[in-house]
């Protein structure tokens, strides 16, 4: 394995009042947009394990951030709403081990229960993200042109979607 697909020294955790400045940075650095702080007082006050960081040694360098959403069919969906790896730290495997907790999430987590979808939103320029995702077997369903309402361009993204089985309230 090379060196820039090791996972050593890769821990998790979770985001609170004490972090949350290093997540802002991270995002701002990640992400064509800029999130409110609404957006960040929603990842302090997200049901456990909604927010997952990835630290290599003591550097943020990647978060994934879910909700939960309603159907209107009485399901639920599992809305990522970020999902990003600094470019140094790309090829390790931390992304994927973020969408994998994403996927943790969807086996044992209580409000996860009746989920039978994961979708999340790419901007239509981020090829490696794209695939990273299509490579997972996400689906791209929609393009939605004008989604970005200021400073992406373009400013069009599509919707990504991976249908699962719902596990029911038995599981």
């Amino acid at each position: 394995m090379s060196p820039r697909q090791e996972n050593t020294a890769i821990e998790f955790g979770t985001v609170n009042e004490k972090n949350l400045v290093q997540l802002q940075r991270l995002n701002t650095a990640l992400f064509p947009v800029t999130y409110n702080e609404k957006f960040y007082q929603e990842a302090i006050r997200a049901p456990d394990g909604f927010v997952r960081l990835a630290y290599f040694q003591t550097i943020l360098v990647g978060a994934v951030m879910v909700r939960l959403e309603s159907n209107a069919n009485g399901s639920s969906r599992l809305y990522i709403m970020t999902l990003g790896v600094l470019a140094p730290y790309r090829e390790r495997g931390i992304g994927a081990q973020l969408l994998d907790h994403v996927f943790e999430l969807l086996a044992s987590h209580p409000l996860c229960s009746n989920v039978s979808e994961i979708a999340l939103h790419v901007h239509t320029e981020n090829s490696e993200a794209i695939a990273f995702y299509k490579n997972r077997d996400f689906e791209v369903v929609e393009l939605i042109e004008k989604y970005y309402k200021r400073g992406v361009d373009p400013p069009d993204c599509y919707l990504l979607s991976k249908k699962v089985e719902p596990r029911g309230n038995g599981a």
